[in-house]
């Protein structure tokens, strides 16, 4: 039985991924009421049963059908429709169809800027945490998600493990291991949060199907629909309202937020109030929100005095060489269960850029998007390329990209979305410094493929590509004149509004940014419950 709808809730958090999950689930745990707004609808386990590839990966309908956007180069450039971001809008958001990959970041990775110095061009900054602060979070990350993997990556006490073992290796990861211990690299499991084995009431990966871009029918994968999201129902604490488009953020006399209007599936009119607000709908989407919620007070958009919010946006370089190989892979069946290396990842000004790369061994494609990429091949050529697919092997970078002030979501003055809403439009090139590392690490996977015994090599150009590793658009800081949050995600403008997506990266590291997203979450929620504790939230 659904719970009453309360009048005045003690908590509304809008977006239910990553780190809205954690945020609904610690809440509502705590004793407070929370109503949670999504703007996707409800699935089930039931519904990812068919793995339709045409509709998840090729015309990105299955998890956002009426998602539009814009992109563009920099602003003298008109932005064109482009369907650019693999955004999930669900009830468990991106988290739904993620890759699963769960790293934490190095310890230099929070302090960028006192490691390397300013670079020009960009907005470099340290981080208000460090990983000594973060890890205890991470821990609980993990846990809460069952990463499976070897020795924890980047952890402060060496010999801890994940609590799940490794998945076992693929035959591909066999090669690239074969090859890079060779090259003198050291390759270990990539951590993922699909569990290897049964765990915590949910079921062991079947590798039974595509799992990036695909919720898992078995759920064996991670996610706030598994973990999280039932738990805060069950306390009757929780009013989860999908399919519900969250456009403004509206003010009282004093400038606090008093209410967060949506438009339902019929597009009806509704308003919710609450003496909290959390945002987790991603970094383009909170961001989005918050410069819709205009108004006298905040003519720019809500709490961007600074004039920063949806600025420094970044989404990772993705260097990537794919290789034909004797050894049959199938790596698109199961989950991401590769290797990797971390040998190359330190920054070193000395090779001509700053910041780093971790190199995955990881699977090139679905069988559609390869045959859809096969560059106007015809007969018997076509035929040949087809026939090559289980024997192509994929190296993957998942390179930091510097912030840039210039490289922002905003508003697009021309295109609506169904509701008639603008989209959000996205302004983006990447800074010298990311193409240079992305030349880098290409080189590097190009030597690994050769020391495999590839039989050709070749270099996919992934720098306009799709993603979904969006960050930076409401940066924490101590200062409010260079960030949006302070260090514990909270507005420095608007003091009951948080922001606890990838939006509060100062930077973006090498790495895949969702544990750091949930462990960051974990955090700030602890903080929250002491403050409500204290009497310290209104």
């Amino acid at each position: 039985m659904a719970p009453r709808r309360r009048q005045v809730f003690d908590v509304c958090v809008v977006g239910t991924g990553a780190g809205g999950g954690v945020m609904i689930d610690e809440l509502t745990r705590a004793g407070m009421s929370v109503v949670a707004l999504e703007r996707g609808p409800r699935l089930g386990h039931a519904d990812f049963m068919g793995h339709d590839e045409l509709s998840n990966v090729i015309r990105g309908t299955g998890f956002a059908p009426k998602l539009r956007e814009t992109l563009r180069r920099d602003e003298t450039e008109t932005a064109q429709p482009r369907r650019f971001s693999m955004i999930g809008q669900c009830v468990g958001g991106s988290n739904v169809h993620w890759g699963a990959m769960s790293w934490r970041l190095r310890p230099d990775e929070f302090r960028a800027l006192s490691q390397d110095g300013p670079i020009a061009g960009a907005s470099l900054a340290d981080w208000p945490v460090d990983a000594a602060e973060m890890a205890p979070w991470y821990d609980k990350a993990e846990a809460a998600y069952g990463v499976a993997g070897g020795a924890v990556h980047n952890a402060p006490r060496p010999g801890r493990r994940y609590p799940n073992p490794p998945h076992p290796p693929r035959s591909g990861s066999q090669v690239f291991d074969r090859a890079v211990r060779k090259l003198g690299y050291a390759p270990f499991p990539i951590p993922i949060a699909v569990n290897s084995r049964p765990y915590r009431n949910r079921a062991g990966c079947t590798n039974s199907g595509m799992c990036v871009m695909f919720g898992c029918p078995v759920d064996a994968k991670a996610s706030p629909i598994s973990v999280g999201l039932p738990r805060a129902l069950a306390t009757g604490r929780l009013d989860l309202r999908p399919q519900s488009l969250v456009h403004e953020l509206a003010i009282d006399d004093t400038g606090r937020i008093r209410a967060a209007r949506y438009l339902d599936a019929r597009g009806d009119q509704h308003e919710v109030r609450a003496r909290q607000f959390v945002l987790a709908g991603g970094s383009l989407g909170s961001a989005h929100l918050l410069l819709m919620s205009r108004s006298g007070r905040f003519r720019d958009g809500l709490a961007n005095g600074s004039g920063l919010v949806g600025r420094n946006l970044m989404y990772h370089v993705l260097p990537a060489v794919y290789y034909l190989h004797e050894t049959v892979t199938r790596g698109w069946l199961g989950p991401i269960s590769g290797q990797a290396i971390d040998d190359l990842h330190a920054s070193d000004p000395a090779r001509g850029f700053v910041r780093g790369a971790v190199v995955t061994e990881a699977y090139p494609a679905t069988p559609i998007v390869y045959a859809t990429s096969a560059g106007g091949l015809w007969g018997a050529a076509l035929k040949d390329y087809l026939r090559q697919f289980n024997r192509v092997h994929a190296l993957i970078g998942i390179g930091e990209d510097l912030p840039v002030h210039g490289n922002r979501v905003d508003l697009d003055p021309t295109h609506t979305d169904a509701s008639g809403l603008p989209v959000w439009r996205i302004t983006h090139a990447h800074h010298a410094n990311d193409l240079k590392l992305k030349a880098y690490y290409e080189g590097k996977m190009t030597e690994i493929a050769a020391a495999a015994g590839a039989e050709r090599s070749w270099v996919v150009d992934m720098t306009q590509g799709s993603t979904g590793h969006f960050m930076g658009t409401c940066r924490m800081g101590a200062d409010p004149e260079k960030s949006v949050l302070d260090r514990w995600c909270r507005s420095h403008e608007v003091d009951n509004l948080w922001v606890v997506d990838g939006g509060c990266f100062p930077t973006s590291g090498g790495y895949n940014p969702t544990l750091t997203i949930v462990a960051n979450a974990y955090r700030v929620a602890d903080h929250f419950a002491r403050e409500a504790r204290r009497l310290n939230l209104r």
